[in-house]
C-alpha cells in the first residue's frame, strides 16, 4: 500500500510536464505560443524579478528581524521564486531546457510536500528511501511509454520530416546567416525557400534552394527537447531513484561519492557518443543541464533526510568527513568551480561591494548597519561580512592547485567540444568517403588496427570505438550484406576485436611485463579497488561477481590485472562474451546515426533511424551505468564481507616503494607551491592561464555557431570545406584556439617552473640527510676507540 500511494503521488509532476512541455501531450502548442507570444513579456519578468533581487540584496532582508519584516521578507523571496520559476518559463522557447530543469528542481520538492501531508508520522529519511521503488518504476514506465509511442505512429518518430514539420509549428526562427542567405523564400521575406509536403512525406527544394537549407534550423532545439522530453522524465526519475538508494542509513558518504563519480562518467561515455556519431548533441547538453538541476534537486532530498535542528551538524560532519577522505578531490571540485563560474563571482564581488558601499552610506533605512570599525571583534571592509569570509575561505584553498586543476578542466572542455564534437565528425566523414571504395576486408583490418590501438591506450574506453565501427562498418559493408548483414558482421567483427585486446592487455602487458613497476603501478596494483578485485578474480571457476568486473570494470586495467594474477586466458575470454550487450547498443548508435543522415533524391532513405539512434544512445548510457553500478556493488561488498582477507594480501612492495617516493615528490610539489611563496612571475603566468582558458571556453560554449561551420557526417571536406580541413574553424574559433593554446603555454611555464624547484628541493633534502649521516659515522667512528680502551683497562 505504501509502494502504491507514494507511486499514486509521485506520478503527478512527471504527468504534468509531459503534458505541458512534451510532444506526446499538447507541449508543441505550448511552445508555440511560449515562442511567439509569451516570450514578449520575458524582459518584463527578467526587470521584475532582478530588480526584486537587488531590493532584497542590498537592503539585506535576511536582517529583517521584526514581524512586518519577516512578512516582507517570505513576501519578497517568495516574489522572486516565482518570478524565477516565470522567467524560466518564458524563456524556454530560446532555452528549451528549462521546463526539464524545473521538473528535477521542483519533484523534490512535491514529494517533500507530500510526505509533510501524508506522511508526517514517519521519519524522514525512512520517507526518502521509500521513495526509491516508486521512482524507479515510474523511471521504467515513463521510458517504456515513450518508446511504444515512438514506434506507434511514423509522426511520433525524429526524422528530417518531423524535425522540419516540429520546428515551424513550434514558431522556431530560421537562422539566414552566413552560408544560408540564399536559403529566403524571397530577398525580403523572413520564409524558408523549401516546402514541407506533409501528405507525401517529401521536402520539396525549388531551384536555387539547395538541401543544406534545412540547417537554417540547427541552432534550435525546441522540437527535439519536446520529442524526447518523456525520456530525460525518465532519465530524471532514475537518478532520484538511485540517489534515494544512497540515502538509506546504513549508507556511506563513499557510496554518494561513488554514485556522483558514476553519472559523470555515464554522461561523459553519452557525450562521447553523441559527438563521435555527429548527432544527438542536444540529448547530451540536454542531459548536463538536467544533471546540474537533478544535484540541486537532490539537496533537497538530502536536506530532508535530517531534522531541522541536525542538518547543520550533520552537513558540518558530512563536509568534514569528505574533506579528510577526498581532500585531494575537493580541490579538483574547487578548480571546475573556477573554471565554470570565474565570471560569475566577479559579478558577484562587484554586487557585494556596492551592498556595502551602501551600509556605508547609510542611504538606505531597511539596509544594515555597517559595523563599528573601533571594535576589533568585528568586521567593515569593503566587501559585506560575509563575502569577506568566503573570499578568506578561498585564501585558505591550495590556490595553485586548484587554479591548476581548472586549466586541467578547460582542457578537457576545449578538447571534446573541438576535437571530439567538431574535427572527429570530420575524421569520420573523411574515413567514410576515403575507404567507400575499399574491400570490406582491408577497411576492416585497418579499423582493428586503429580499435586495437586505441583499447591498448588505458584511459580510452570501448564506447568510442564500438560506435567508430557501427559507422565505418556499415557504410562500407551495406552493399556486400545489406544494413542488417553489415551490422551483423560489425558486432561480430567488434566482439573480436574486443577478446583480441583483451588477450593483449592480459598476455603482453600483464604477464610479459609483469615485472616492470611501472605497469603494476599504472594498474593500481595496491590500491583498495585493485585489492578487491584480485580478490574476485582470482576465485576459482566464473561466477556473477567475477562477470560484472570483467564486464563493468575499467578495460586496460581489469586485462591487465588478470595478467598480473597468471588467470587462465579462456576462462576470461570466456566470462567477457556477455560485452556483447554493451557492444551492440553502442554500435546500434553509430549505424543508426550513418543511417539517419542518408537521403534519396531529398528524401530520408531511413525516416526512423534518427528515433532508433537516439533509443539505442539511451539504452547504451543504461548499459554501461548499470554494469558499473554492478561491479561498484560487488567490490564493495567485498570491501566489507571480506575485510579480513583484504587486509591480509601482500602489498607489492616494489610499487608501494614507488607510490612513497611519488607521494614525497606530489608533497614537496605542493610545499613549493603555496601560494604565499610562490613568485610573483610564477603567480603571473599561473593566472593568465587560467584567465585565457576562461575566455577561450566561455567563447566555445556561448558563440559555438560563429567558431565553427556546420559540417555532418556525409559531407565531404571536398565538397563543404572547399578542400581545406581548416575551414571548419571559423574567425572566433581561431581566437579561442589561440586563446586555449596560450593558456597551456602559460600552465606550462609555471609547471614547468614548480617541477624543477621540487627537485632541487629533494635534492637538498638528500644532501642534507646524506651529510646528516657522514656525520653520525663519523661521531660513532671517534666513540668507538674509546669504547675499546674502556675494555681493555677492566679487570679480567
Amino acid at each position: 500500500s505504501t509502494f502504491l500511494g507514494l507511486t499514486w503521488l509521485s506520478v503527478v509532476p512527471p504527468v504534468i510536464y509531459i503534458l505541458l512541455f512534451t510532444k506526446m501531450g499538447f507541449g508543441l502548442i505550448a511552445m508555440y505560443y511560449l515562442s511567439t507570444h509569451i516570450s514578449l513579456y520575458t524582459p518584463v519578468v527578467f526587470s521584475a524579478t532582478f530588480v526584486m533581487f537587488l531590493l532584497l540584496y542590498f537592503l539585506d532582508a535576511e536582517s529583517w528581524t521584526s514581524k512586518l519584516g519577516t512578512i516582507s521578507r517570505i513576501t519578497g523571496i517568495s516574489l522572486l521564486i516565482g518570478g524565477t520559476f516565470l522567467l524560466v518559463i518564458f524563456l524556454a522557447g530560446d532555452y528549451p531546457f528549462g521546463p526539464i530543469c524545473l521538473f528535477a528542481i521542483t519533484t523534490p520538492m512535491w514529494l517533500v510536500a507530500m510526505k509533510y501531508i501524508f506522511y508526517r508520522k514517519y521519519d524522514n529519511r525512512t520517507f526518502v528511501t521509500w521513495l526509491s521503488g516508486p521512482l524507479l518504476f515510474l523511471s521504467l514506465v515513463t521510458t517504456g511509454l515513450w518508446i511504444a509511442w515512438t514506434f506507434s505512429n511514423d509522426a511520433n518518430e525524429w526524422n528530417q520530416m518531423t524535425r522540419l514539420t516540429d520546428l515551424e509549428t513550434t514558431g522556431c526562427e530560421p537562422d539566414f546567416s552566413e552560408p544560408y542567405q540564399h536559403c529566403r523564400k524571397d530577398a525580403t521575406s523572413n520564409e524558408v525557400c523549401f516546402v514541407i509536403n506533409q501528405e507525401a512525406n517529401d521536402i520539396i527544394f525549388p531551384e536555387g534552394c539547395s538541401e543544406s537549407c534545412t540547417n537554417v534550423y540547427d541552432s534550435c532545439l525546441n522540437a527535439f527537447i519536446l520529442w524526447v522530453g518523456p525520456l530525460l522524465v525518465g532519465i530524471c526519475l532514475f537518478f532520484f531513484s538511485f540517489f534515494c538508494t544512497f540515502l538509506r542509513p546504513n549508507s556511506a558518504e563513499g557510496e554518494i561519492v561513488s554514485f556522483v563519480k558514476l553519472w559523470m562518467c555515464l554522461l561523459f561515455l553519452l557525450w562521447s557518443a553523441a559527438s563521435l556519431a555527429g548527432t544527438g548533441t542536444g540529448i547530451v547538453y540536454a542531459l548536463a543541464a538536467l544533471t546540474l538541476a537533478a544535484f540541486a534537486g537532490s539537496g533537497i532530498l538530502l536536506s530532508v533526510s535530517y531534522s531541522r535542528l541536525s542538518q547543520s551538524e550533520h552537513g558540518r560532519l558530512f563536509i568534514e568527513r569528505l574533506s579528510d577522505k577526498y581532500g585531494s578531490q575537493l580541490d579538483t571540485a574547487r578548480g571546475l568551480l573556477i573554471v565554470t563560474c570565474a565570471p560569475l563571482v566577479i559579478v558577484y564581488l562587484a554586487i557585494s561591494l556596492v551592498n556595502q558601499c551602501l551600509r556605508r552610506t547609510r542611504l538606505l533605512p531597511c539596509s544594515a548597519t555597517p559595523r563599528n570599525k573601533d571594535n576589533t571583534d568585528v568586521y567593515s571592509g569593503w566587501l559585506t561580512e560575509k563575502t569577506h569570509r568566503q573570499v578568506k575561505e578561498f585564501k585558505s584553498w591550495d590556490r595553485s592547485k586548484v587554479l591548476t586543476y581548472a586549466v586541467y578542466w578547460g582542457v578537457g572542455f576545449i578538447v571534446f567540444i573541438v576535437v571530439v564534437a567538431e574535427f572527429t565528425v570530420v575524421f569520420l566523414s573523411w574515413l567514410i568517403e576515403k575507404t567507400s571504395s575499399m574491400p570490406l576486408a582491408l577497411v576492416t583490418g585497418i579499423m582493428v588496427g586503429v580499435g586495437m590501438i586505441m583499447f591498448l591506450l588505458p584511459p580510452v574506453p570501448g564506447v568510442p570505438i564500438y560506435l567508430t565501427m557501427g559507422i565505418v562498418i556499415v557504410a562500407t559493408g551495406r552493399p556486400i550484406f545489406g544494413i542488417v548483414g553489415s551490422m551483423a558482421y560489425c558486432a561480430l567483427v567488434s566482439l573480436v576485436m574486443k577478446l583480441l585486446a583483451c588477450t593483449l592487455q592480459q598476455k603482453c602487458f600483464g604477464e610479459l611485463m609483469s615485472n616492470f613497476v611501472s605497469v603494476r603501478k599504472l594498474v593500481g596494483i595496491n590500491s583498495q579497488f585493485v585489492r578487491a578485485m584480485r580478490l574476485v578474480l582470482s576465485e576459482r571457476g566464473m561466477n556473477t561477481p567475477k562477470v560484472s568486473i570483467l564486464i563493468g570494470g575499467p578495460d586496460w586495467p581489469t586485462s591487465v590485472l588478470c595478467g598480473l594474477l597468471k588467470l587462465p586466458l579462456f576462462s576470461i575470454l570466456y566470462g567477457t562474451l556477455p560485452v556483447i550487450f554493451l557492444i551492440l547498443p553502442t554500435m546500434l548508435t553509430g549505424s543508426f546515426a550513418y543511417m539517419a543522415s542518408l537521403t534519396v533524391d531529398g528524401k530520408p532513405e531511413f525516416p526512423w533511424a534518427g528515433t532508433a539512434s537516439t533509443i539505442t544512445m539511451a539504452i547504451t548510457g543504461g548499459v554501461q551505468f548499470g554494469s558499473m553500478v554492478v561491479a561498484a556493488y560487488f567490490l564493495e561488498k567485498v570491501t566489507t564481507s571480506r575485510a579480513d582477507e583484504l587486509a591480509n594480501l601482500p602489498y607489492d612492495e616494489e610499487v608501494k616503494a614507488a607510490e612513497d617516493a611519488a607521494a614525497h615528490e606530489k608533497e614537496v610539489y605542493t610545499r613549493v607551491t603555496q601560494w604565499d611563496v610562490v613568485p610573483a612571475l610564477a603567480k603571473t603566468f599561473l593566472i593568465l592561464s587560467v584567465s585565457t582558458m576562461v575566455i577561450s571556453c566561455y567563447t566555445v560554449q556561448l558563440f559555438s555557431a560563429d567558431c565553427f561551420a556546420d559540417y555532418e557526417l556525409t559531407f565531404t571536406i571536398g565538397e563543404h570545406l572547399d578542400g581545406n580541413v581548416l575551414n571548419l574553424v571559423l574567425p572566433l574559433g581561431w581566437i579561442a584556439i589561440i586563446l586555449f593554446i596560450a593558456s597551456c603555454i602559460f600552465l606550462l611555464i609555471f609547471v614547468s617552473w614548480a617541477k624543477r624547484k621540487t627537485k632541487e628541493v629533494i635534492k637538498e633534502e638528500k644532501s642534507t640527510m646524506l651529510a646528516t649521516s657522514h656525520e653520525k659515522d663519523k661521531t660513532e667512528a671517534n666513540a668507538n676507540p674509546a669504547m675499546e680502551n674502556t675494555v681493555d683497562s677492566s679487570p679480567s
